[in-house]
């Protein structure tokens, strides 16, 4: 029996698709509870259940005797599908660019050949950061596996990885194995992201694999927390 998606966070995915698909624009006003309720057939508590967990969620504001507002920090990255930068950028009609610091070929270390499984030694290394709209988003530290990818050309990985390996190569990627935690820029991140070295930044490990199982990528990403939020629906299960 397939359990039905609660009322609340129809509501919440309805808020979050129109600020990403840009009908609602930064700090401008959504609709007010009364139209929800309208617009779902819910009650208001089941409304401002949704719009608790988005202003919990630092997706919306609230200002009090007028009503609920996007917040200027309205970039999302979602975790029920697999996408790159390049393809969220693109879903939001925002432009992409890359600045690449490295992208070279690589012995691969220790622990590149435990985690990764490698049969070769070597390994494409990729560090560049992420731009949208021209400011820095996130920095990529990213091992690409070389026997899969040969050598990368400087014009893709000024560009997006996902799309080489999918269209250029023919691989087929299936899914990635991902660890978030939060860290401090440092001094390197600092000057990449044109941040404080102490502001934290959200980290998240990828590894990366194709449906043979194979791993192709494995790899750091440094979010910049003022510019990009991570977006989840937990379905409560026992």
């Amino acid at each position: 029996m397939v359990k039905r998606k609660p009322q609340y966070v129809k509501i919440k995915e309805y808020i979050i698709q129109n600020i990403e698909d840009e009908k609602y624009n930064e700090n401008e006003q959504i609709e007010s509870e009364h139209a929800l309720c309208e617009l779902f057939g819910v009650t208001r508590m089941t409304v401002r259940q949704a719009l608790t967990e988005l202003i919990n969620e630092n997706v919306i504001y609230s200002v009090p005797k007028v009503g609920s507002f996007v917040c200027k920090k309205s970039r999302f990255k979602s975790f029920d599908g697999l996408n790159s930068v390049t393809e969220d950028c693109a879903k939001k009609k925002e432009d992409c660019t890359s600045h690449v610091v490295l992208n070279e070929l690589e012995e691969a270390t220790a622990l590149m050949k435990k985690e990764m499984a490698l049969e070769d030694n070597k390994v494409w290394h990729v560090k560049r950061v992420r731009l949208v709209n021209g400011e820095p988003l996130c920095f990529e530290d990213d091992y690409c596996n070389y026997d899969l990818t040969g050598d990368i050309p400087l014009e893709v990985s000024s560009t997006s990885l996902f799309n080489h390996f999918e269209n250029d190569l023919n691989l087929h990627i299936a899914f990635s194995d991902q660890q978030i935690d939060a860290v401090l820029a440092g001094e390197e991140l600092g000057k990449y992201l044109q941040v404080d070295p102490v502001t934290p930044l959200l980290r998240v490990l990828s590894i990366t694999c194709l449906h043979n199982g194979k791993c192709i990528e494995y790899g750091y990403t440094y979010y910049r927390v003022d510019k990009y939020t991570f977006n989840q629906v937990a379905y409560r299960r026992k």
